[in-house]
């Protein structure tokens, strides 16, 4: 699509009081074996440029009557590697989006970041910018699969970093797991778990390693299914110990600090993508994707050019599905009239009128999702 933002829809937007925004920063220092996400290799990033890029286009959105009245609730800086960019551009960032839209007082203002581009210096300095939570990309503890996995952080690098998050004041900080990784040992993944406990995080969001097509992991072999269904059960049980509630299928938080932004998704509330790749959804039915090369999405914005690459319409039927999807993946699970029929009851537990996945279930997840 290139018209001058004739995309963005002003009517019929979600009647909503809260809103949210993601801000893809697509630029890394390297490319993860794993990474299927929209990135760019660079050590001299155009953050200037690309953060005056961002703030034109959420003015622009702002001018066509996105988010009219709502208050933002949650703002995520994703990637790539935000950290790359340094603390005063991500400060005016913030500010200028506050100019641009209201926020709640007590919104919540993540950034993830990458291991070896926290100093304590600037993790400082980011305590100054408005960030209030930290995702920090740790995968695994183990220097093996660090480098089997292409990250070109060290273990001792990860810990050290966490530590400078919390000496700056960061209450708020996640820690990424990888498991299932296809040469990983238990006493690994053990490692990685004794690790949480003694740092004790906020949250840790432990994901199944993905062999995404065009990947180094495309033609891998993946973990087996029994070695799969070990670690799973051995990251819940271990992280319940510690006083984390599982309360989405691959996400742990410790009492009050479940990742707004994610829920926000999970509930099917409105969303607008900001930069490069960045997806919004502020309109129920309708989804856009704005162009992935960030060179290019730089020049579209400065020429006034509509950013946005591809337009997804849904049916009634495809809205219902995808929110049933993603209720289920949470503990709030979906109401009982909705599930799948023929499904082992050993998969779903029954609270009052709602039914969520067990343990059980959400290692079968996927074939539950292609029921409903």
């Amino acid at each position: 699509m290139h018209g001058p933002f004739l995309i963005w829809p002003v009517a019929g937007v979600f009647v909503s009081m809260d809103a949210h925004i993601y801000i893809h920063i697509p630029f890394c220092l390297s490319k993860c074996r794993y990474c299927a996400f929209s990135s760019v290799v660079s050590k001299d990033i155009p953050e200037e440029r690309y953060i005056s890029a961002l703030l034109k286009e959420a003015a622009l959105c702002r001018e066509r009557g996105i988010f009219p009245s709502g208050l933002i609730e949650t703002l995520y800086i994703g990637g790539g590697t935000p950290t790359l960019v340094t603390p005063s551009n991500i400060k005016r960032l913030i500010d200028g989006l506050r100019g641009i839209w209201s926020f709640s007082e007590s919104a919540e203002v993540s950034v993830e970041a990458n291991p070896v581009t926290l100093d304590a210096n600037y993790v400082i300095e980011l305590k100054k910018t408005g960030i209030t939570r930290v995702s920090m990309g740790v995968q695994t503890f183990s220097s093996r699969l660090l480098s089997y996995l292409g990250r070109i952080h060290t273990p001792e690098r990860s810990i050290q970093s966490f530590r400078y998050l919390r000496e700056a004041g960061f209450d708020n900080i996640n820690i990424d797991l990888i498991f299932g990784i296809p040469i990983e040992k238990q006493e690994e993944l053990d490692a990685d778990l004794d690790w949480i406990e003694m740092l004790e995080p906020e949250h840790v969001s432990a994901y199944l390693l993905e062999h995404e097509p065009g990947t180094w992991f495309a033609d891998v072999t993946p973990c087996d299914e029994d070695s799969v269904i070990g670690f799973f059960s051995k990251i819940e049980d271990r992280l319940r110990g510690m006083g984390f509630i599982h309360y989405e299928i691959s996400n742990y938080a410790r009492p009050g600090f479940k990742c707004r932004h994610n829920l926000a998704y999970w509930k099917y509330r409105p969303y607008l993508g900001l930069g490069a790749s960045a997806v919004s959804c502020v309109r129920e039915g309708t989804r856009w994707r704005n162009i992935k090369d960030p060179y290019e999405y730089m020049v579209r914005i400065e020429k006034n050019i509509s950013p946005v690459e591809y337009v997804d319409n849904f049916s009634a039927d495809e809205i219902l599905f995808e929110k049933r999807f993603l209720s289920l993946r949470t503990a709030q699970g979906i109401d009982i009239h909705d599930m799948p029929k023929n499904v082992p009851p050993s998969l779903f537990n029954i609270k009052g009128s709602r039914a969520v996945l067990t343990k059980e279930g959400m290692l079968v997840s996927d074939e539950i999702f292609s029921m409903l």
